[in-house]
């Protein structure tokens, strides 16, 4: 349950010398604490609460763009194209809202499709459904409404659960008149004192720009353009202003706020982004139009109308540009979530670097691996670990983690009660060995960082307990704490809150991982995402020049694309060629669907600048059937592009197994030898494709879809640990000899791990009883 999953899933150029970026002194103002926190009426979304524990990048979006600042149909699309893009970058989306008197952090499609629908019906009033700055956010939490928030709420909420950075459209301001009016956007006040960084396309042009930028100076407020010395005017990459501070790219950003938090400072940054360049040459007709619009309100008394104005300038813009300003208003939208995004990314990457490091966000548990039972895990009648000095053929390095699970009897109601309390191991690394030493491989080595505390003796105990060796933890990190998740469940076993500290996770130390490595002389090694992208390359070369098999567990989206960052430099020596028979970079990666899209949205962004992911003419060699594959494999699989992606990862993968649930498994991977290629061959048909390389005919790219299993009368207990299930026997049957690239036994490979996961799957445990697999695998038993 610790180990960190998505349901379903650089270091700054201008700076010459490292910086420390720990916050742990900084005290933020206002921040409610986790015992506060749970008793608001607040929802974060599950994956956000995820990403928080890992210290994954989550950027927020406000949602008056659905209520109030879009008609039907963008203000349903819009937002979801948002989302996509930034989970395609590998980060969490959260787009912030309330609805029926409760704050969500993270909406389903469902709820936000519910808000379109209640902002755009015909009997919509303003009773119903509320514009909120912060204003009002409490009237309309205890009035029980539903409402769009703008920049200032949707910043106050994003700070309460320690999201950093936001994107949006555009900032309000200082309106024109306001020196006689007063009328002054409460967005200004809250970047002011709310630590919470904005990525927007500067002011509304609507505005009196020049007295926005003098409110913020004012004010303190850290602003910044984006590449351009100019204050972008939201349609127009130009204001007429001069940008108080330049910003060459998204990493200095990230640094600046970072800086700015270890200062103690009450702002965070305002980054404007010029809209893009494709869309400059509308910009000046755009704008006249908005001055009309603001002559007639003016006419016509809308000037006056507080909160309204804005809404109507901007329907009344988009009627004089028919329609262009639309097209704009989303292209800047769009492109400012991806700065927003690359910006989390780059904020994500200096804290996990910056140790020890304590948040100053609420910790949140892993929703996505629910509490374990508390019979403990079935002991295996096996003999007891080998001797360290032992060597091993199957290492597994990554995350374990121990679980406190407590359930009480009765509500607590902020005192203690009676009830249960139960202590389990989890980790992806954790289960992913656990799995390979119950399928019946009695000398894995896991290879995990603890604390030199009580919970690491626990640790060491119940991997005794489990009949696992010990001799690969590393306690050797100072002040580490071995990683936990403890768990507060309500009587029904629902989750009320928790503490997820894994911080150690991502700090095993190279040099002792690699003597780990070099004393146990493995062939096969499984990596979880959970490691550090240094690690990973340092691991990746050492199996390349010593000629061991790999395996990648991706852990979740944003972790999945480390393994594409450990392989970027140095460019492997076998890259630009076709296919051959040498070690690929990685021997083989099990993404789900999900994690697969972020890998190959990855690689599709980077290869003009990434030679190595193009492999010279390695594409011009093989040609995919499109006819077969949409002959011989089931829609779902042409219709997702599956193959289509995974193929664009062969370059440095040898094979690419994707995850499908109850589907199945797909394999997409490399074949070489003429033998090999003709074996394949014979076998193509239903399930089965194959696109042979057209320079020599010895060489291919082979599909194969493999069913899910049938549970039979058995149910699903819990989904905990099925795809960590999978990976340990996947890494078992490869210490032993299974290779992959053959046909038949690619086909018994599979069907032993899908049996694996499915018995995890009819378990309480984080891994099942996986012993009763032995029996159909005699190969493992050979020469025990």
């Amino acid at each position: 349950m610790a180990s960190v999953r998505t349901p379903v899933g650089w270091t700054c150029s201008y700076m010459k010398t490292k910086r420390s970026f720990s916050t742990s002194s900084y005290q933020r103002w206002r921040l409610p604490s986790t015992s506060s926190l749970a008793s608001l009426p607040i929802d974060v979304h599950p994956a956000i609460q995820q990403a928080q524990a890992e210290r994954a990048p989550v950027v927020a979006l406000e949602s008056t763009l659905i209520t109030h600042g879009m008609s039907p149909p963008h203000c349903y699309e819009l937002p979801l194209e948002c989302e996509a893009i930034l989970r395609d970058q590998g980060v969490v989306p959260a787009t912030i809202a309330i609805l029926d008197g409760r704050i969500k952090v993270g909406l389903e499609p469902q709820q936000l499709a519910q808000l379109a629908d209640k902002a755009h019906s015909a009997d919509k009033s303003d009773s119903e459904l509320w514009k909120v700055g912060r204003r009002e956010l409490g009237a309309c939490l205890v009035k029980g409404l539903s409402a769009g928030t703008t920049v200032s709420a949707t910043m106050a909420i994003a700070h309460m659960v320690g999201i950093k950075v936001f994107s949006t459209g555009g900032i309000g301001g200082v309106h024109r008149g306001a020196e006689t009016s007063f009328d002054i956007s409460s967005d200004l006040i809250a970047l002011a004192d709310t630590p919470v960084a904005v990525v927007c396309a500067g002011s509304k042009s609507i505005l009196d720009i020049g007295l926005t930028l003098e409110y913020l100076e004012a004010h303190a407020v850290p602003v910044a353009s984006l590449a351009t010395d100019e204050w972008p005017a939201f349609y127009s990459p130009t204001s007429g202003f001069k940008s108080p501070m330049r910003i060459s790219t998204e990493a200095e950003a990230a640094e600046i706020i970072a800086m700015t938090d270890r200062l103690g400072l009450q702002s965070s940054l305002l980054l404007g982004v010029p809209i893009p360049k494709e869309h400059h040459p509308d910009g000046a007709a755009i704008q006249e139009a908005v001055e009309r619009a603001i002559r007639e309100s003016v006419e016509n008394g809308m000037a006056k109308s507080g909160k309204a104005v804005t809404p109507w300038l901007l329907a009344r813009v988009g009627q004089l540009t028919k329609g262009r300003a639309v097209i704009s208003n989303r292209a800047l939208i769009k492109n400012n979530v991806r700065v927003g995004g690359r910006v989390a990314q780059e904020y994500a990457r200096l804290m996990k670097e910056s140790h020890p490091m304590k948040m100053h966000a609420p910790a949140f548990p892993e929703f996505s691996r629910p509490p374990t039972s508390s019979s403990a895990p079935p002991t295996l009648a096996t003999p007891g670990p080998p001797p360290p000095s032992a060597s091993a053929a199957l290492v597994v390095i990554g995350s374990l983690a121990v679980d406190i699970s407590m359930i009480p009897t009765v509500s607590p109601l902020q005192t203690t009660s009676p009830g249960s309390v139960t202590i389990s191991l989890g980790g992806v690394a954790g289960n992913v060995a656990a799995a390979a030493r119950s399928i019946g491989i009695p000398d894995v080595l896991l290879v995990a960082a603890i604390g030199d505390d009580p919970l690491g003796s626990l640790a060491r105990t119940r991997l005794g307990d489990r009949g696992m060796r010990s001799d690969g933890l590393i306690t050797s990190l100072k002040d580490g704490r071995t990683p936990t998740c403890g768990y507060l469940l309500d009587e029904k076993g629902g989750l009320v809150g928790g503490v997820a500290d894994m911080s150690i996770a991502a700090s095993l130390p190279v040099q002792e991982v690699l003597e780990r490595l070099k004393r146990a002389e493995p062939n096969t090694v499984v990596m979880d995402g959970n490691l550090s992208i240094s690690l990973l390359t340092a691991v990746l070369g050492y199996c390349r020049e010593k000629e061991i098999r790999t395996i990648f567990e991706p852990t979740s989206n944003a972790q999945s694309l480390k393994i594409l960052r450990a392989l970027s430099d140095p460019l492997p020596s076998s890259a630009g060629r076709p296919p051959t028979d040498e070690t690929p970079c990685v021997s083989l990666i099990t993404p789900n669907i999900h994690e697969l899209q972020v890998l190959y949205g990855h690689v599709t962004a980077t290869s003009p600048t990434k030679p190595h992911w193009e492999a010279g003419n390695w594409f011009d060699f093989i040609t995919l059937p499109h006819h077969l594959l949409a002959r011989d494999l089931p829609e779902w699989i042409t219709g997702q592009g599956v193959v289509q992606m995974a193929v664009r990862l062969l370059p440095l993968v040898g094979c690419v197994l994707v995850k499908a649930g109850e589907r199945g498994v797909v394999v997409i991977q490399r074949i070489s030898g003429g033998d090999r290629v003709t074996q394949w061959r014979k076998k193509q048909g239903i399930n089965v494709v194959v696109a042979p390389c057209t320079k020599t005919g010895r060489e291919a790219v082979v599909v194969a879809y493999y069913p899910g299993i049938e549970m039979g009368e058995g149910k699903v207990v819990s989904v905990t640990g099925a795809g960590d299930s999978l990976a340990g026997a996947l890494g078992a049957l490869m210490s032993r000899g299974k290779r992959l690239d053959d046909f038949d036994e690619l086909k018994g490979v599979v069907d032993v791990a899908q049996q694996a996961a499915v018995r995890t799957l009819m378990s309480s445990e984080a891994v099942g009883d996986l012993t009763g697999l032995r029996d159909a695998l005699p190969v493992l038993t050979e020469g025990w």
